[in-house]
């Protein structure tokens, strides 16, 4: 682990982490990673925001992309051209969802080093703690006593082993997550391979994060089920949001293209 990333991302998440620790009551270590996901997760709201609109803007397109791909035969450089022109008359980037998601990555990896520290050696973790953060007194009894720490989430959990309930439920809240912005199927007229692939991705990653989530000290499968809930509810604010906004849309075209109507009945009104 680079110094630049400890300092950077490790050290200031760590001791967030404990900050939360050392002052909420209970002293609950895994309602600790609760509150701090929450707090990465609505801090990269923007980001998740961007990168969802792009998401779907990308899923939206789906139908066309495959026809497109009918249309090109095979023929790899046509196919690149239709997509650029469908890509620059629909204003959407291709590469707009991956930024914010590469830009989440190293919060990722420093939390990785974040739990694994924090749950299996409590004794080295005052080396990296900011002094107001060291001095709070139970941050203190911690530092001077570490059989004290007690890496639970409610006294049922032990954040540093692995929990088979954490890992199915990152699995089942990440498929909740991809499903919500795969295109219904109805919206598919064309089925070709990648369109097939992606289908298949949604089913496959979820499998794969619970896999990866099996071995996994389980503060990492609740921090990724925490930020799953909370982008599932940030998927849900958008669309709603976008449905809205099409609905308002809907409204002023009906309202404009009936006003000419009104005008030349009122016309033939007044020449009568």
């Amino acid at each position: 682990m680079g110094d630049l990333l400890t300092t950077i991302f490790v050290q200031p998440l760590l001791n967030l982490l404990f900050l939360i620790y050392g002052i909420i009551p209970g002293h609950d270590f895994g309602l600790s990673v609760i509150i701090m996901t929450a707090i990465i997760r609505f801090a990269l709201w923007p980001l998740t925001a961007k990168q969802l609109h792009s998401q779907k803007k990308m899923q939206a397109l789906q139908p066309e992309i495959a026809k497109l791909k009918q249309r090109a035969a095979g023929d790899k450089q046509k196919e690149s051209q239709l997509l650029m022109e469908l890509y620059k008359e629909k204003e959407i980037s291709p590469f707009s969802a991956c930024l914010p998601l590469l830009l989440q990555f190293p919060f990722l990896i420093a939390l990785y080093f974040v739990f694994q520290k924090s749950t299996h050696d409590a004794a080295a973790i005052g080396e990296l703690l900011y002094a107001p953060i060291k001095n709070l007194p139970y941050i203190q009894t911690v530092l001077q006593d570490p059989s004290s720490f007690s890496p639970t989430l409610f006294g049922l959990i032990n954040m540093a082993q692995p929990s088979i309930l954490l890992a199915v439920l990152a699995g089942i809240t990440q498929f909740v997550q991809v499903k919500m912005l795969a295109p219904k199927s109805k919206d598919i007229t064309v089925k070709d391979p990648q369109t097939q692939a992606t289908q298949m991705m949604n089913y496959l990653f979820p499998a794969f994060t619970v896999f990866i989530a099996w071995n996994l000290p389980a503060a990492l499968p609740l921090y990724w089920t925490v930020t799953n809930i909370i982008t599932i509810s940030q998927q849900y604010l958008i669309m709603r949001t976008e449905v809205e906004e099409m609905e308002e849309v809907k409204i002023v075209k009906k309202v404009s293209t009936n006003k000419p109507k009104q005008i030349a009945k009122k016309s033939k009104k007044g020449k009568k």
